[in-house]
């Protein structure tokens, strides 16, 4: 049941982004600032989203995936916070809301969160190999 969970919040958080990087393109087109640093700020939130739920489809292999989707949260946070302070953008709570949500039940519903945070070491991979 957890794992049904789990896999639906990733599904339903991808397509999320998917959708909200599609919805993008056309604003982003006509003032293409994400262009004048090489990206497309738009494909990487389609990125985004096809990786968080493709990754769904067996969680407990892909530990980074979960943790990308659990960083949306505070990012979305820093983001709304950011705006407001500097420009004066009121919040939007939806993406406040789905944001946080959406991290707070990958973080736990992942059913090995001992996972979640990298292992700290100072020995460099190379080493163990």
């Amino acid at each position: 049941m957890r794992r049904m969970a789990l896999t639906t919040v990733r599904l339903l958080m991808g397509t999320a982004l998917i959708a909200g990087g599609a919805e993008s393109i056309y604003p982003t087109a006509l003032l293409p600032l994400d262009e004048t640093i090489g990206t497309h700020s738009s494909v990487a939130a389609i990125a985004l989203g096809m990786g968080i739920c493709l990754a769904g489809m067996r969680p407990a292999m892909h530990v980074g995936w979960v943790r990308i989707g659990i960083l949306y949260g505070p990012l979305v946070v820093a983001y709304q916070l950011t705006t407001f302070f500097l420009i004066g953008k009121p919040f939007s709570f939806g993406p406040l809301i789905f944001g946080l949500g959406c991290s707070l039940l990958l973080a736990v519903l992942y059913p090995q969160r001992g996972k979640l945070i990298p292992p700290t070491t100072s020995e460099p991979a190379a080493a163990k190999a």
